[in-house]
C-alpha cells in the first residue's frame, strides 16, 4: 500500500517544500530586500540632495556673477565719469592758467609802456634842461653877461614854445 506516487511527487513533500519556499521568501524580504531598498533609497536621496545642492550652487554662482557684472558696469561708469570730470577740471585749470598768463603779459606790457613813457618824458625833460643850459651858456657868451635863473627859465620856456610851434 505504500505505493509510489506517480512521477515521484508526493503531496506532503510538495506542501513542505512550498512552505519552505515561502519562509525563504519571507527571510529574504526581511534580511535582504528591505536593507537593499533602504540603501538604494538612501543613495537616491543622497544623489537628489547632491543635485539640489549643485543647482543651488549654480544659482548662487549666477547671482554672484550677475552682481559682479553689475558692480563692474558701475565701476566702469564711475571710472568714465571720473575721467570726464578730470578732463573738464584739467580744461578749466588750463583755461584759467592761460587767462592768468594773458593777464600777466598784458600787465607787463602796460608796465613796460608806462616805463617807456616815463623814460621818454624824463629824457625829453633832460634834453630840454641840457638845451636850456647850452642856450644859456651860448647866450651868455654872446651877450657877455650872466643871466639869472628866473630870466633863464623865461627864455627857455619861450624857446621851447617856439620850437613846439615850429614842429606843429
Amino acid at each position: 500500500m505504500n505505493e509510489a506516487p506517480p512521477l515521484g511527487l508526493s503531496f506532503p513533500n510538495i506542501l513542505f517544500q512550498f512552505f519552505n519556499f515561502l519562509i525563504f521568501l519571507w527571510l529574504m524580504y526581511r534580511l535582504l530586500y528591505r536593507p537593499v531598498t533602504r540603501m538604494l533609497q538612501a543613495r537616491r536621496d543622497k544623489i537628489a540632495e547632491s543635485l539640489q545642492e549643485s543647482d543651488n550652487l549654480r544659482a548662487q554662482v549666477e547671482r554672484e556673477r550677475a552682481a559682479y557684472q553689475t558692480e563692474l558696469a558701475g565701476a566702469r561708469a564711475e571710472a568714465l565719469r571720473i575721467r570726464e570730470e578730470a578732463g573738464r577740471t584739467a580744461e578749466t585749470i588750463r583755461s584759467r592758467e592761460l587767462e592768468r598768463a594773458r593777464e600777466d603779459a598784458e600787465r607787463l606790457r602796460a608796465e613796460a609802456q608806462a616805463d617807456i613813457a616815463r623814460s621818454r618824458a624824463r629824457a625829453a625833460q633832460e634834453l630840454r634842461d641840457q638845451t636850456a643850459d647850452l642856450v644859456l651858456a651860448a647866450t651868455a657868451k654872446v651877450l657877455d653877461r650872466a643871466i639869472d635863473d628866473p630870466e633863464h627859465r623865461r627864455l627857455v620856456q619861450s624857446a621851447l614854445a617856439e620850437l613846439g610851434a615850429q614842429r606843429s
